[in-house]
């Protein structure tokens, strides 16, 4: 009898390969994996000597010398705050951080609240009967921490370093520093600096936020002057500074002064900012596009408290003069403003804005977008829990806000600042005798009934509705009244005649009129 020969099929030895394989891949992704461990040990070993080394040479150091360069502690003499190691031709970063520490073992410096107190001063409550810390500065708080060229932490010690003597009264005071964003939530790892170019020696520090968004800075020098500047900034958002209030103007954002063995305290807002804000779009008062139109632009942060003060923090026309001029389309892209309301051509629509060297006045700045007609234009916030619920296309790019800037030669043409309100219910029951008001310029009215020059109408669906209105010869306000009873949901044409002039402002998706909502 004569027996077949026996070995594998071909499928047999496909699937015997494919089987080999997972085995080969699975071990070799464990051998990488196990190497991957073993260089991280490595470098974590090495990382945890160069934290140790630097420890070991910083409480070598004098008391007084423990301060990093740029950090929250004023010192004649610092140490860099970032060193570069390199060892085994790998590259450590080594940051070191040092801070004060005011400890309730020997009582709690001056807070600006209690919460505060009992938030910051170490170990609260203080003993029983200790009076306040008039020292607050007890002890520091030292930590070094190595990373990778990846940023990967690898070793991180904590130690906290006291003077060899007995603490002595200084004549110091305390700067605390809170960073929230526009809903009043604390804005962490913000960076605050704090400068004070005027006492001697100057001071020039700087410390990121905690998870409170605070950041405090103790052993400031005693200044009644209101000198120190303390700025804010973090990534996304907007930054901020502080500026001195005058004899007749309150800073939104004050200058601080520091008092010997007391604390200061200021509140700075950042907002999330986004890189592409608002497009310009210039044209005539027909809609008829206006190129090259150099345009004065202001607002964002409000300088100042004072409601009549319209002074800004981005004001185009401070030295040197940046105002933007327009393409040929009449187009002009502006990029990075605090989010928050702007005025152009200045407070009267008369003043910086030009045509080869002519100038041309605001008849009308009609947003795109937003919650109202005509100024203040809106540059909304922009960030991943609060994103745009609209954008414009220009160049390429989505911006947040778009506003058509219409511009006349003409200084007698009639001129809209703000239409109040710039909406209305239609379930409200006042649309049979609608009551608003007009601001602007070029609009002489009488302050008797009937007897008003400018004509105000609303038109919507080819019919015109007339407003009675009361004002002023200097033409620069006007309360008016009309029966609107029979308009519909939707947006209504606001038509402006005076002195000569017929001034029709555009509708949707522009808001040159009043909505008219369900």
């Amino acid at each position: 009898m004569i027996k077949k020969d026996e070995g594998f099929t071909l499928v047999e030895l496909l699937l015997s390969l494919v089987v080999l394989t997972i085995i080969a891949i699975t071990f070799f992704d464990l051998y990488i994996s196990v190497l991957h461990s073993s260089i991280v040990a490595q470098r974590q070993a090495v990382a945890l000597t160069l934290a140790t080394n630097q420890m070991e040479y910083l409480q070598s150091l004098p008391y007084n010398n423990l301060a990093v360069t740029g950090g929250p502690i004023p010192a004649t003499t610092t140490i860099p705050g970032v060193v570069y190691k390199t060892e085994n031709n790998h590259t450590y970063t080594v940051t070191t951080q040092i801070n004060y520490v005011d400890d309730a073992y020997d009582g709690c410096g001056v807070y600006p609240t209690l919460a505060l107190e009992k938030q910051y001063c170490r170990n609260y409550p203080p003993p029983a009967g200790s009076p306040v810390d008039t020292t607050p500065e007890d002890y520091k708080d030292v930590r070094v921490v190595v990373t990778d060229n990846s940023g990967l932490q690898l070793a991180a010690l904590d130690t906290q370093i006291a003077s060899p003597t007995a603490e002595t009264a200084t004549n110091t005071g305390v700067i605390f520093v809170n960073v929230i964003d526009q809903s009043g939530d604390p804005v962490a790892g913000a960076t605050v600096h704090v400068v004070n170019s005027v006492v001697s020696p100057a001071i020039n520090v700087s410390s990121t936020t905690d998870s409170n968004g605070m950041a405090i800075f103790y052993g400031m020098t005693p200044d009644s002057s209101y000198d120190y500047v303390i700025s804010a900034s973090y990534s996304g958002y907007s930054s901020l500074f502080t500026i001195p209030s005058t004899t007749n103007l309150v800073a939104t954002y004050p200058n601080q002064d520091v008092l010997t063995q007391n604390s200061s305290y200021v509140t700075l807002t950042l907002k999330p900012q986004g890189q592409y804000s608002l497009i310009l779009e210039t044209t005539d008062t027909s809609g008829n596009p206006l190129p090259n139109a150099q345009i004065y632009v202001k607002g964002g942060y409000k300088k100042y408290t004072e409601t009549s003060n319209t002074s800004y923090y981005y004001d185009s026309m401070t030295a040197p003069n940046t105002s933007p001029v327009t393409g040929s389309g009449g187009l002009f892209g502006m990029t990075n403003l605090v989010p928050g309301s702007y005025i152009f051509c200045g407070d009267t629509g008369s003043t910086g804005c030009s045509i080869a060297g002519k100038t041309y006045y605001l008849a009308a700045a009609v947003p795109y977008s937003g919650n109202n007609a005509f100024n203040p234009i809106n540059v909304p916030i922009d960030s991943s829990s609060n994103p745009p619920t609209i954008t414009f296309p220009y160049n390429g790019n989505s911006y947040l806000q778009k506003v058509r800037l219409m511009l006349t030669p003409y200084s007698n043409f009639p001129r809209i600042f703000t239409l109040s309100p710039s909406s209305v219910s239609a379930s409200s029951g006042t649309l049979n005798n609608f009551s608003f008001s007009i601001t602007g310029a070029n609009l002489p009215c009488d302050p008797a009934a009937n007897k008003c020059s400018t004509t105000i109408n609303f038109i919507q669906n080819g019919k015109t509705y007339t407003s009675s209105c009361t004002g002023t010869s200097a033409g620069t306000d006007l309360s008016c009244s009309v029966d609107l009873s029979n308009v519909i949901s939707g947006s209504t044409q606001l038509q402006i005649i005076a002195n000569g002039y017929t001034f029709n402002l555009p509708t949707a998706p522009l808001l040159g009129g009043l909505i008219v909502s369900p």
